[in-house]
């Protein structure tokens, strides 16, 4: 705590005028400084040091008072540095010079940035407050605190205070996140397989949640959910146990534990099966791996993150414990492939829009989603064409685009430009409204025709007796002078 010198010091007990004005936007720096409010007005740039401490003469001021004395004045951008900071004001000589306490003080600096404060007092303590009121708010010290809404209570303002945040900051919260181990080899009657990476497996514990949550250590000990790890094929399929034992059929999955792993550098996975559509925290055994399981697997693991830590894609990969989990989806993939689009059971299609004039109008009744395709493929035929425009076999798509594009290659738009001034032979000159062609490289005007006098004119060369070059996609050249007051039809093509 700073403790001040000054002569008219007012113990704060007896500072009974209180808060006379009221300010948030106070520098918060200043108050262990113990600085005064900044009078306003009373600061420049041009003040001078005309003796030597410890009572210095500043000069170059304004608007000094007899009041003044028992104020401060911070003094900045001396060249002596031992000229800058903040002073007691003893003395005022006039509107222009007072006297400082500075004992050391240089004589000599000038163009010194200068501003008068008032002595500290209880009403820069209470405008400190309010100054802190306001940045922690984030509005101003006398509106009410900030509110949001929960999605659980939509409607039912709940105050931005510390004690509603506590504990529910980014840094406060994490998540589980996927991790993805490819090409983890395994062989038969192994029960257990270890990963490894330098740095890449921290195990979480009690002090540190972040990293890999471990079934044989606090805080995730015998927590399936949390050390869940899903076990697939390479191609992405799911695994179960195969034989004819009571396990059969079942789905194999792992736990990640730290067994006799080091952290941060590797973990194990131990595995197990569970009947499908089973509890994995109840209904789990442990798995020894089958000669007729595949060598190779690829494992997604859980690792804790912090939530301001988690990037962008963090949470763009696959669930666990979840779709594959689920033995009635398994049913419901059966079913889709009896019938598509289908309710559970379903084994063939019910469809809307089969009615005259529809492509389905020829299904049977009861249809396959063979006998649907074969109906459509029927009705599209089999894209033989006649003619210059479309090309047989091709897709409908791309055939639909040949006769747009030949459709568009007929569209023709004119422009009329009626001059107001002459154009010179051999002069650029462009086209009218913004119009654009392709220019034609075989001169034979393909893409832009131009009209003057009502004669259709030919683009080329001089030497070929030509009426004008096509100069750029936006203007042409006239080998021959035209003159105010004519007409220029242009027709641009395609």
């Amino acid at each position: 705590m700073a403790t001040f010198s000054r002569f008219n010091a007012l113990d704060q007990i007896l500072d009974i005028q209180g808060s006379s004005f009221h300010s948030a936007t106070k520098t918060l720096s200043d108050e262990v400084s113990g600085f005064g409010q900044a009078l306003t007005g009373q600061t420049g740039s041009g003040a001078t040091i005309d003796s030597n401490g410890p009572v210095v003469t500043v000069g170059g001021l304004t608007g000094m008072t007899a009041n003044s004395v028992g104020n401060f004045l911070t003094l900045a951008d001396a060249a002596t540095s031992a000229n800058n900071g903040t002073f007691l004001i003893i003395a005022v000589a006039g509107p222009t010079e007072v006297s400082i306490s500075n004992a050391a003080g240089v004589s000599g600096d000038s163009d010194v940035t200068w501003t008068e404060r008032a002595a500290y007092s209880l009403n820069d303590d209470l405008n400190f407050q309010r100054t802190d009121r306001a940045n922690i708010k984030g509005v101003a010290f006398d509106a009410a605190i900030p509110t949001y809404e929960r999605p659980t209570a939509v409607g039912t303002p709940v105050p931005a205070n510390l004690a509603n945040i506590a504990g529910y900051t980014t840094d406060a919260q994490g998540f589980i996140i996927n991790r993805k181990y490819n090409n983890v080899t395994v062989a038969s009657t192994n029960t257990k397989v270890t990963l490894e990476g330098v740095g890449n497996f921290k195990h979480a514990d009690a002090v540190d949640k972040t990293g890999v949550p471990v079934f044989d250590a606090p805080p995730y000990a015998g927590d399936f959910g949390a050390c869940y790890v899903e076990v697939l094929r390479n191609d992405g399929t799911q695994l179960t146990v195969q034989g004819a034992g009571a396990h059969a059929g079942e789905k194999i999955f792992g736990v990640t534990n730290a067994g006799d792993t080091d952290s941060p550098d590797a973990v194990e996975v131990l595995f197990y099966s569970v009947p499908l559509g089973g509890d994995v925290s109840g209904d789990a055994t442990p798995y020894t791996w089958e000669a007729s399981q595949p060598t190779t697997v690829d494992l997604f693991y859980g690792y804790f993150s912090r939530l301001d830590q988690l990037s962008e894609s963090a949470l763009r990969t696959i669930s666990s414990l979840g779709v594959e989990e689920s033995g009635s989806l398994r049913q419901d993939v059966v079913d889709l492939w009896s019938a598509v689009g289908v309710t559970d059971g379903d084994t063939s299609l019910t469809l809307a829009n089969t009615g005259n004039n529809f492509p389905f109008v020829e299904l049977p009744v009861s249809p396959t989603v063979t006998a649907a395709l074969d109906t459509l493929n029927a009705q599209i035929g089999d894209r033989t064409y006649t003619g210059s425009y479309l090309t047989s076999g091709e897709t409908v798509a791309a055939s639909l685009q040949a006769l747009s594009s030949a459709v568009a290659a007929g569209n023709s738009i004119r422009y009329i430009e009626r001059l107001g001034a002459d154009i010179a032979a051999n002069t650029a000159h462009t086209l009218p409204a913004g119009a654009q062609y392709t220019a034609d490289g075989a001169n034979n005007g393909r893409n832009l025709w131009v009209f003057t006098r009502g004669v259709l004119r030919d683009p080329g060369t001089v030497a070929n007796f030509d009426d004008y070059a096509e100069t750029s996609p936006t203007s042409i050249t006239f080998f021959s002078r035209h003159r105010a007051g004519d007409h220029i039809n242009y027709v641009v093509l395609g």
